[in-house]
């Protein structure tokens, strides 16, 4: 049993190394958060009036590490959500769009490993290209300098990164219940909108979805998060991957 699931993984990540789809989301989410906060800096620093500066005062919070750091947090919440919400999308939605999901029911391992199989890897490339976001970010800012002698606060743009991926989990289970991506990213969209909604309204702090923003200080909300807030996520990451593995191992051939 170890032994087939070690091929699965190995099937798995083949499949995501050659996927376009992951290289364009791990270029995004690598890349983005630090050069969008490193131009806001530099926008700041010319004391520019263009329309972007103006924006980025509104969104940097300082021009030290605090604010370059808290910025990048900020980008990451939103850039980690569309992009591994993709993913997860596309890993499950596609064996259904492409009819490649019969072909897995000839396999001699049962089909809630192979979705079970399909979330290991998508949890680790999460892990992967947060740990690369946030060097990426620290990098960044050490060639900006002039940004303070206090210490970054690494630890943010990173579990901001860990927390938002968790919160993409359950697209594979909204994938698998729509048979397809499309459905997925519907979803994607409307979680979006429902984050947004429900910050609005002031219970942003415990809802999954918006804690790892609020806690970037995303739009300046003010809302404090933490302790059991931070568990929520992982709570939703870890009941998804249940869901999905159960009905993938309840699904038949003809209802395939």
């Amino acid at each position: 049993m170890n032994r087939n699931f070690g091929r699965l993984l190995a099937v798995e990540t083949m499949k995501a190394r050659r996927a376009p789809v992951f290289a364009i989301c791990t270029a995004i989410i690598v890349l983005a958060p630090a050069l969008l906060a490193a131009a806001a800096i530099l926008a700041l620093r010319a004391n520019s009036s263009s329309s972007f500066a103006a924006k980025a005062r509104l969104l940097v919070h300082g021009t030290e590490w605090a604010g370059y750091v808290g910025t990048g947090a900020e980008v990451m919440a939103v850039a980690v959500l569309l992009c591994l919400g993709f993913g997860f999308a596309w890993c499950f939605g596609r064996e259904f769009t492409e009819d490649t999901v019969v072909g897995l029911f000839c396999l001699p391992m049962g089909r809630g490993a192979i979705a079970l199989a399909k979330c290991t890897v998508l949890l680790v490339w999460s892990v992967l290209v947060s740990i690369a976001s946030t060097l990426v970010l620290l990098g960044v800012g050490l060639a900006l300098g002039d940004l303070g002698s206090q210490p970054p606060r690494w630890w943010l743009p990173l579990g901001v990164c860990l927390l938002t991926a968790c919160n993409t989990v359950p697209l594979a289970w909204l994938a698998t219940v729509t048979r397809g991506y499309l459905g997925a990213v519907g979803g994607l969209i409307g979680l979006v909108v429902a984050t947004q909604l429900v910050t609005a309204f002031g219970g942003g702090g415990w809802f999954p979805w918006a804690v790892p923003g609020l806690w970037a200080g995303f739009g300046g909300a003010g809302i404090q998060v933490g302790g059991i807030q931070f568990v929520l996520p992982v709570v939703v990451a870890l009941i998804s991957v249940g869901a999905t593995t159960k009905r993938w191992r309840g699904r038949e051939l003809g209802n395939a």
